[in-house]
């Protein structure tokens, strides 16, 4: 052990020499002198030694300010892309060829000097957070810089890896989780805000329950997370469900969970996928732990109904006649405490009418328009019923008139659900919420 700690010593020695060889603090160009520290990185072959300098480029690059970070992103792209001619030579062998062989070279030959500087970068100490914190960097740049959309998908393409299923870890999460960790739910919920630590505590409650995705490289940060009420029936809506009290002795078993808010916790990994196994999983766990739950649903939003409503009345898409659009209008106006337009039965059914087309027939590039119907009719779940009045908050109503979704998850019908969907874009609801759709005062044309 002796001799094995001496030569980790030696190594570490090494790795701060060849440091040092660098002396980037003289340097006044950050991108400059950060390249030829990754241009060393990339030459070394020893780990310890190798540490040491991707240590010293991820503490320069939080160092700097966002014109040095934009700088050393240009240097990543134009300095360490693939060799286009090695490209070009390995085209020609695989086309003369045609092996396997000769596709591998290829596949080699198209992997940038980039994506090995990033991978020996993610084994420095915090390596993998700082990866994260500079693709959240990264997505800052103007769009036509061409450095985003490079780096960003090379970075994505490593993700993608590094956080597929087989390394993340479940947890629940309660009031004897880590105060750090819970610090974290306050500043990550996006959906349902948390007012400080008494609401905190009634959500992680013996009623409630909280679980998030974990991942070995940053165990203290969620990745994402969902939080879950335990009812006795479906909920309609979120003031009432937020606000309910723990129950007492005499009150009936919950047999129901319904999950109100799921957050997707670091922008730096948009476009991984976290949610659509975070739910599945939970619900096995619940299946196991607490078998008196049987049904699982969701209350959620529908953040873009309002907007595509608005943009459809202005562009002529809606047949409203005089008095739908007197409602429409007043509705626009704001809604205030004790309206009668909140007990109106004729705008109850205009607008949950509307917003059943738009959830099942307003498409963007041959999907559903909303996100959240894509996630949830993607993830093998059904669209189960149109809640009117469900958020009267300011946000619920700015978002879709206050209107919330219940969709609801079949252990039986998912996988089969799922498949429809992404074969045949096939989606599963309700047949009320088909009636609704059918009853929307939409032109025809």
């Amino acid at each position: 052990m002796k001799s094995l700690s001496y030569l980790l010593q030696k190594l570490s020695t090494l790795g701060q020499e060849t440091l040092d060889q660098f002396n980037l603090g003289s340097s006044d160009n950050f991108a400059l002198g950060a390249g030829r520290l990754c241009e060393a990185l990339l030459q070394l072959s020893g780990e310890a030694s190798s540490i040491v300098i991707a240590e010293e480029i991820i503490r320069q690059y939080q160092a700097s300010d966002e014109a040095e970070k934009q700088q050393f992103f240009g240097y990543l792209y134009s300095k360490l892309g693939a060799d286009t001619e090695v490209v070009a030579e390995a085209i020609t062998r695989y086309q003369a060829d045609g092996d396997q062989g000769s596709l591998l070279a290829l596949g080699s030959a198209c992997e940038s000097p980039r994506l090995e500087l990033l991978k020996t970068l993610n084994t420095a100490a915090g390596g993998t957070q700082a990866l994260i914190c500079m693709r959240e960097d990264l997505h800052k740049l103007p769009k036509d810089n061409p450095a985003r959309d490079v780096l960003d998908e090379e970075l994505l393409s490593l993700f993608r890896s590094w956080f597929n299923r087989g390394f993340l870890e479940l947890r629940t999460i309660d009031w004897r989780t880590p105060a750090w960790i819970l610090e974290k739910l306050i500043q990550y919920e996006s959906v349902h805000e948390i007012r400080g630590w008494p609401d905190l505590r009634r959500r992680l409650q013996a009623d409630r329950g909280c679980y998030g995705f974990f991942h070995p490289a940053i165990p203290g940060e969620p990745l994402i997370f969902v939080e879950a009420a335990l009812t006795d029936e479906i909920s309609d809506n979120i003031l009432e469900l937020l606000k309910q009290h723990p129950p007492g002795d005499d009150d009936a078993s919950p047999n129901t969970a319904v999950f109100y808010s799921i957050n997707n916790c670091l922008g730096g990994l948009r476009g991984v996928s976290f949610g659509n196994f975070l739910i599945k999983q939970v619900i096995e766990h619940l299946v196991h732990e607490m078998p008196h739950i049987t049904r699982y649903v969701t209350l959620s939003p529908v953040p873009g109904f309002r907007r595509w409503l608005e943009t459809a009345v202005h562009d002529g898409l809606t047949s409203l006649d005089s008095e739908q659009q007197a409602l429409l209008e007043a509705m626009q106006s704001g809604v205030e405490p004790g309206s009668p337009l909140r007990d109106s039965a004729e705008l109850t059914k205009l607008l949950t009418s509307l917003c059943a087309h738009y959830l099942l027939k307003v498409k963007s590039r041959g999907n559903p328009a909303d996100a959240v119907v894509r996630f949830h009719l993607g993830n093998g779940a059904i669209l189960d019923r149109i809640n009117w009045w469900a958020d009267p908050t300011e946000n619920g109503l700015k978002q879709s008139y206050g209107l919330m979704v219940n969709y609801q998850y079949d252990r039986k019908l998912m996988g089969a659900n799922h498949e429809a969907y992404q074969s045949r874009q096939a989606l599963a609801c309700s047949s009320a919420v088909k009636k609704l759709a059918g009853q929307a005062p939409v032109s025809q044309s």
